[in-house]
């Protein structure tokens, strides 16, 4: 099995993402820069992230992520971004818009209208595939990408957005898959495969 390497961006649910990738005896560890790794490309990375957009943008830069990230999503690596983690694969957000995403996805993060916000709590999948399609999911997030080519599940709270996209090996995540139960566990155990 791959190995499954957290990039750890001093944000994110880091210890229930542990606890939920464990459950699959791959090989497991966090790295803080890639300098820290011996990377073959063999690896499968997951990018997690909760707070503003801004701060995981500085982030990237500060621990020396930006070139390595945009040289593995180029040379066609295997990802997966979960909430802010997501939302950072694309070019921004209305959150901070000076700062700058990956641009891997086309699109933007806008202010989501949601009945409350944040949006805190289980929400159900509308999804074209058969893992996700009618799964609930846990959402923690006040933005969201509205519309993406690449998207493979929405969720309806007042605004429609996306809540899972995928281009090739990359994935991504609007909600916690390791809150998510059960199901996010599968789901996890499915694309770090």
């Amino acid at each position: 099995m791959k190995p499954v390497i957290i990039v750890d961006l001093k944000s994110g649910n880091l210890l229930s993402l542990e606890n939920a990738l464990n459950h699959h005896s791959q090989s497991l560890c966090r790295v803080q820069q890639p300098k820290d790794y011996n990377f073959t490309g063999d690896e499968i990375l997951v990018m997690p992230g909760q707070g503003r957009f801004a701060f995981i943008a500085d982030q990237i830069k500060t621990l020396r992520w930006r070139p390595f990230l945009n040289d593995w999503l180029s040379s066609g690596g295997h990802l997966v971004g979960i909430c802010v983690g997501m939302q950072i694969l694309f070019e921004g957000s209305a959150e901070d818009p000076e700062a700058r995403g990956l641009g891997f996805f086309t699109g933007r993060c806008e202010r989501l209208k949601h009945p409350k916000t944040p949006m805190v709590g289980w929400a159900k999948l509308d999804s074209y595939k058969l893992n996700m399609k009618d799964q609930y999911a846990y959402f923690v997030n006040s933005y969201g990408v509205p519309d993406c080519e690449n998207a493979t599940a929405k969720v309806t709270y007042g605004d429609a957005f996306c809540a899972a996209v995928q281009k090739n090996r990359v994935y991504g995540f609007q909600f916690h898959p390791e809150k998510s139960g059960r199901f996010g566990r599968e789901l996890l155990k499915h694309v770090c495969q």
